[in-house]
């Protein structure tokens, strides 16, 4: 009997030492080993395969900052969502920052909104439009083109300084450019007499002196190449490049945008302050919102009398307050649309992004921007409202002209019910008239009975 007691004594000790053993080893494996699965229809919480490619394969640390106020539950939402990307990649990090709390940090990160996440792969940064699937892989890529973001700016006609820091020149968002990876280079066309084969776009940036028919010759033959351009012009001031004018088929008619909308929102009461807030429905303006600010701006059309070659898009379209005033030579505050003269009542487009097949088998798409005002990336302006966005936008859209990702949205399928006609209105009628009229009766029926008992 004491023999079997102790057998049983020593073989719970023995279940019990396993047992921990066992949840011991269960919890080390537990510890170094994750593992998951989705169970969603369609892998919908699953990042898809050309996402977990392209992380697997990325050579240098990808971070996602999160500039967000103080909020456990927007932090744990932000940590979920980068373990989608972490499970493929084990030097994805996450940091999240009150801007409040470290300022410094958030204004050399270029954070502009109060709570935006900033994407780093090594040593460039781009600030995150959305954090969807799509627009994260289209930032990784941007990021990893270090060797495509050569934008050249055309000088020698008295065009915007680059670099000139004063309230024309360009000086504040080339640093915001270059922080982003860009690589801006000044460019001179009569003592090249070519662009550099390595450029991602060209820009002109308002001259005012005319370009010569030879460097208007290398320009044409740089866009029947397939390059790249984003032209900003002024009113009245095509500098001798009608002949791209007309290659681009557009029609940029002589006069000046007016507007007569309220400006007081920047202590500013001038006619020429054209402010926009809509931006169409294109690739390149999907995400854009709030205001933009422009001045001394002028028309850009498509010209209807030629064929088209491009695929044409609005990307900036005034209300109708504004209009093209062609004869004013003296400005005042009562200047006003006059219908029996040759102005162009509003709305009026002042900015077109053309697009069509690209020639070279390495970009899908040749680009081009043109837009009648160059003030809104100056000094100046390129702090109102939505400026800075906007050419961000710009010169992430003229130069992503590869091949880049195409994540299609994971939707569940019942999510949306599709029926024909018929059925629809047979349950309007049900539920709307049979339904209540029904559930009326049969109350009436039930008074009457018990008012009869």
């Amino acid at each position: 009997m004491k023999k079997n007691q102790a057998v049983f004594k020593a073989s719970n000790y023995l279940f019990t030492f396993l047992l921990l053993a066992l949840a011991g080893i269960g919890a080390w494996f537990s510890y170094h080993y994750t593992t998951s699965y989705d169970a969603t229809y369609g892998s919908r919480n699953t990042l898809s395969v050309p996402t977990q490619t392209l992380l697997k394969s990325l050579k240098e640390p990808l971070e996602f900052i999160a500039y967000v106020p103080d909020d456990a539950d927007l932090h744990q939402q932000i940590r979920d969502l980068v373990a989608k990307y972490q499970q493929f990649n084990d030097e994805v990090s996450v940091e999240i920052i009150n801007p409040d709390l470290d300022p410094e940090r958030a204004k050399a990160d270029g954070v502009q909104e109060q709570s935006q996440v900033i994407l780093k792969l090594g040593k460039q940064s781009e600030a995150l439009s959305s954090v969807t699937e799509q627009s994260i892989v289209n930032a990784i890529q941007r990021l990893q083109r270090k060797d495509n973001r050569l934008i050249i700016f055309l000088e020698g006609h008295k065009e915007a300084g680059l670099f000139d820091t004063g309230s024309s020149g360009f000086s504040d968002v080339a640093k915001e450019l270059q922080r982003k990876g860009f690589k801006l280079q000044p460019h001179t066309l009569l003592s090249t007499k070519s662009i550099p084969s390595n450029t991602s776009f060209v820009v002109i940036a308002a001259p005012k002196q005319n370009y010569l028919p030879e460097e208007v010759n290398i320009l044409n033959k740089y866009l029947a190449d397939g390059g790249n351009l984003l032209w900003l012009t002024e009113p009245n001031q095509k500098a001798g490049l009608e002949a791209l004018e007309k290659t681009l088929t557009l029609n940029i008619p002589e006069g000046r945008l007016l507007s007569v909308d309220d400006k007081s929102f920047i202590d500013v009461n001038s006619p020429t302050i054209i402010p926009i807030t809509r931006y169409g429905d294109s690739e390149l303006m999907a995400q854009q919102q709030g205001q933009t600010l422009f001045s001394y701006a002028t028309l850009v059309q498509r010209d209807l009398s030629v064929k088209a070659i491009w695929d044409f898009d609005a990307i900036l379209t005034s209300s109708n307050k504004v209009w093209l005033e062609t004869n004013a030579t003296e400005l005042s505050k009562n200047i006003q649309y006059d219908q029996d003269s040759d102005d162009i009542a509003g709305p009026v487009n002042l900015g077109i992004a053309l697009s069509r097949s690209a020639k070279n088998k390495e970009s899908k798409q040749q680009r081009v921007v043109v837009i009648g005002d160059s003030n809104f990336m100056s000094n100046g302006f390129i702090g109102y409202g939505g400026n800075l966005e906007f050419t961000e936008r710009l010169f992430n859209w003229l130069s992503a002209n590869e091949n880049l990702l195409v994540i299609k949205a994971k939707v569940a399928p019942d999510t949306k019910i599709e029926m024909p006609d018929w059925q629809l209105y047979s349950l309007a009628i049900f539920f709307l008239f049979i339904l209540p009229i029904g559930l009326l009766v049969y109350g009436l029926y039930r008074w009457l009975a018990r008012k009869k008992a």
